[in-house]
């Protein structure tokens, strides 16, 4: 294992990639990469060359490969071939996402159909098609990055494990990199992005305890005042706030319900979407309302999940929990 890591660095540098004082260990997190010695700074840059097309990859006797058709030297081709052999696809990663998916697959109808409308996640799609390319998919959809708009996979960077109280990584015109961080005692994470954790279940296959919370999709008629207001159920990015608004019907993009460091935020965003849409007759109790409406349809998922006996359920239980407990925390 030391040695072909140490091979794997060694071409990874010989490419134009940097990956100082760093080793693929298993942590809290599963595996993941940690310093090898904690009194000095590591650094990992994944350069443009070593850069994948998502769409460029394939299936080839069961192993990842570059299609032979794009344009790609031969040593990347061969560095990608013995990454993804040795420390990705070929050392778990296959098997991981597999059992993740199969867990996903077993669930009930009446769960699929709740997750379809209120999770945005249609799984009987999801699951279409030949089964080792359902697999080859999510894996790659969990590790992608975007890159000057491209999906792209980038090899030894994507070994990071994600942690919510952690940086951003760091894009340049260059390439990617971890955060600069000083000498760690820990293991080296990055956050992926702003999500939720039911959105971090579905795409990345694991439960975090991310600090926001969205709404589900929800559709309300206020009766008194002839309006209309829909959410689609979308994880914003940055705080924005995106209100579409076609006669008496006003369109969220999606609505915050929790956050755990500043639990006053779904007050004040409400108040802002209240202020911009000019509307002051909207009732007070509005936001309580769609607050019990998350709970209770959460509520229909935690039950049927509950009927499922697998790890996956297991973990859709234990996020369900969490989000639940967050948006109670308004009580």
């Amino acid at each position: 294992m030391e040695e072909s890591w140490d091979f794997l660095l060694n071409e990874f540098r010989r490419l134009g990639g940097i990956a100082d004082n760093v080793i693929q260990k298993d942590g809290e997190c599963g595996r993941g990469i940690f310093s090898v010695d904690p009194s000095l700074k590591s650094r990992i840059f994944t350069p443009t060359k070593l850069l994948v097309k998502k769409d460029d990859i394939f299936l080839e006797n069961n192993k990842l490969r570059i299609k032979k058709d794009k344009k790609y030297g031969q040593d990347v081709r061969n560095f990608f071939n013995f990454y993804q052999d040795n420390f990705s696809w070929g050392s778990g990663g296959k098997e991981t996402a597999e059992l993740f998916e199969k867990g996903l697959s077993l669930f009930n109808q009446n769960l699929k159909e709740l997750i379809k409308k209120y999770a945005l996640v249609d799984l009987e799609k999801r699951h279409k098609g030949i089964w080792e390319n359902v697999v080859k998919n999510q894996f790659l959809n969990a590790r992608v990055v975007k890159f000057k708009n491209i999906g792209v996979i980038a090899p030894i960077w994507e070994l990071v494990n994600h942690k919510v109280k952690s940086f951003n990584f760091i894009l340049s015109d260059q390439g990617i990199s971890i955060p600069n961080y000083p000498p760690l005692n820990s293991e080296i994470t990055f956050t992926y992005s702003q999500m939720s954790p039911l959105s971090c279940f579905f795409d990345y296959g694991f439960f975090s305890e991310e600090t926001m919370v969205f709404s589900i999709p929800f559709s309300v008629y206020l009766q008194n005042i002839g309006i209309k207001i829909s959410c689609k159920g979308k994880v914003l990015q940055d705080d924005s706030m995106k209100i579409e608004r076609s006669g008496n019907h006003i369109i969220l993009e999606g609505l915050p319900i929790a956050n755990v460091h500043y639990p006053r935020l779904p007050f004040d965003y409400f108040n802002e979407i209240l202020r911009k849409i000019g509307n002051i007759n909207i009732p007070r109790d509005l936001l309580l309302k769609i607050f019990n409406l998350n709970i209770s349809i959460r509520n229909k998922i935690l039950d049927e999940s509950n009927l499922i006996d697998n790890e996956v359920s297991k973990t859709l239980t234990k996020l369900m929990l969490y989000e639940i407990n967050q948006i109670s925390s308004h009580d």
